[in-house]
């Protein structure tokens, strides 16, 4: 294990316990924090297409943003694993009538074909989950590489959805390992805050 894999293995484990520790009431609480942040900022437009993800694993509540984006255009796009390697995503439309299924994770995903999935550059604006985050718009995630390897091809791209991290104000750390395939963020919303790290936004 390098020297980065075994320093985000630490970062992961600790702040992982440190955020299952939340009450569910508290990260209702601060999901609707969460998305007044999102909406004050100007980050959720009427008619664009914006990912979300279904918390998980002590993350911060995102049902509020979800029904926000449901209340502005109806839709709101979430995760679907590939069937096939390399571990890569589809983002399918979600309403309050999609039927849903586990994944291996015990993850909800929309029930849906591939060709319902949505184009990824057609994306206005990615969700993402993280675990930890620093002000460099480093972002970790729970190691499985999905949003990395995914949007991989639209790094470098000035068309690419705009990347948001969404996270309780405890996950930010002072500073974050790097390796080249990972993606940066263009910003983080918390519960206290929004943090914007270029001029994309």
């Amino acid at each position: 294990m390098s020297k980065n894999q075994l320093l985000k293995s630490e970062i992961r484990l600790s702040i992982r316990q440190q955020r299952k520790s939340y009450s569910k009431e508290k990260s209702l609480q601060a999901g609707q924090q969460l998305v007044k942040n999102l909406t004050e900022n100007g980050l959720l437009h009427k008619h664009k297409p914006i990912t979300c993800f279904l918390s998980f694993d002590g993350e911060i509540s995102t049902q509020p943003t979800i029904q926000k984006i449901l209340s502005l255009n109806g839709t709101c796009y979430l995760p679907k694993i590939k069937p096939l390697k390399p571990n890569q995503l589809w983002f399918m439309p979600y309403d309050e009538s999609s039927e849903m299924k586990f994944n291996q994770f015990g993850i909800p995903e929309v029930d849906l074909r591939a060709n319902h999935a949505k184009r990824l550059s057609d994306l206005d604006m990615v969700l993402f989950p993280l675990v930890a985050f620093d002000l460099k718009g480093n972002r970790l995630g729970m190691g499985g590489g999905y949003y990395d390897a995914t949007f991989a091809h639209l790094r470098s791209s000035a068309k690419r959805p705009k990347f948001i991290g969404l996270a309780w104000q405890s996950q930010m750390v002072d500073e974050l390992p790097s390796d080249p395939w990972d993606l940066t963020l263009d910003g983080v919303c918390t519960e206290q805050r929004f943090y914007s790290f270029n001029s994309r936004l």
